[in-house]
């Protein structure tokens, strides 16, 4: 099968394209164009788009530019293959941050589900220009008139990761700084290795295709417990110093995964503990 993958050199896209095995892959980054640009795309089996701006201090930094490349580019692959004789799978990455407002706002239940309402709780709060423009970018796939599967992960981690939560307490501490802003925010977070074991698993499933999916771990953890887990792996005889939660963020958020359960059979196969230590070690040693 011939695939291309844009975001090919992050951190999701650079483990899936690992595990690609047997196909032609065919990987967009930035430094392979701007997606934003109109352009002719290769005739391709499957297109897997992972490219955005998911960097979380961007979000309320520089909320323009997030919009624009998060649904532009969408927009330009989905306008592109919908009128293509051969019409790919499109494969799209949403986000649990687009229905952070229903769980709450309106508590909608934990664990969360695919069903859940988008709710953009604040629109001058610029950290939702992340989550709106992935809501789009599943309606536009859905409108598209291409077969799709639309997955949305949950708090992945592990090596290779860039400005998220795991990655930067690590780098943190290494400084002597304890601090974790959201300290009591839960999340279902989920090692990149079993991850890419559930994706790998959805690519595959004829019965996944036109369905949204959730991936991410089973147990719903704090961002506190998280940091003592790092600290002991880290070999640091200190506590995480609690901070507030930066304004917009979801207090609670845990993956409904018995969906990706009963299409794939996926099981989690790393613990919380042994993929924070393998993080650990790839940072530290």
């Amino acid at each position: 099968m011939k695939i291309l993958v844009t975001g090919a050199k992050g951190f999701i896209g650079s483990h899936i394209c690992k595990r690609l095995n047997g196909h032609e892959v065919i990987g967009l980054d930035r430094n392979d164009g701007d997606l934003r640009d109109r352009k002719v795309f290769p005739e391709v089996d499957c297109v897997i788009h992972l490219a955005a701006m998911v960097t979380t201090s961007e979000y309320y930094t520089k909320g323009f530019e997030v919009l624009q490349n998060n649904i532009v580019p969408t927009l330009n692959l989905l306008d592109f293959y919908r009128v293509q004789d051969h019409k790919p799978l499109f494969i799209y990455a949403g986000t649990p941050e687009s229905y952070a407002g229903a769980t709450d706002l309106y508590n909608y239940k934990i664990p969360t589900d695919e069903n859940a309402p988008f709710v953009i709780s604040d629109p001058k709060n610029l950290r939702w220009t992340y989550a709106g423009s992935k809501a789009l970018g599943e309606q536009a796939v859905i409108a598209s008139g291409l077969d799709y599967i639309i997955f949305r992960p949950h708090n992945i981690f592990g090596p290779g990761q860039i400005g998220h939560f795991v990655n930067q307490f690590i780098e943190r501490a290494k400084n002597k700084d304890y601090t974790v802003h959201g300290s009591d925010n839960t999340r279902s977070w989920l090692y990149i290795d079993d991850f890419c074991d559930a994706f790998i698993k959805l690519m595959n499933c004829k019965d996944a295709i036109n369905e949204t999916v959730n991936i991410g771990g089973p147990d719903e953890v704090s961002v506190f417990e998280m940091a003592k887990i790092i600290l002991q792996k880290m070999n640091i005889d200190e506590q995480p110093i609690p901070l507030k939660s930066p304004e917009g963020s979801v207090s609670r958020r845990q993956a409904d995964v018995s969906k990706l359960k009963k299409l794939t059979g996926w099981e989690q196969k790393t613990s919380l503990e042994k993929g924070l230590e393998l993080t650990v070690e790839s940072i530290c040693t």
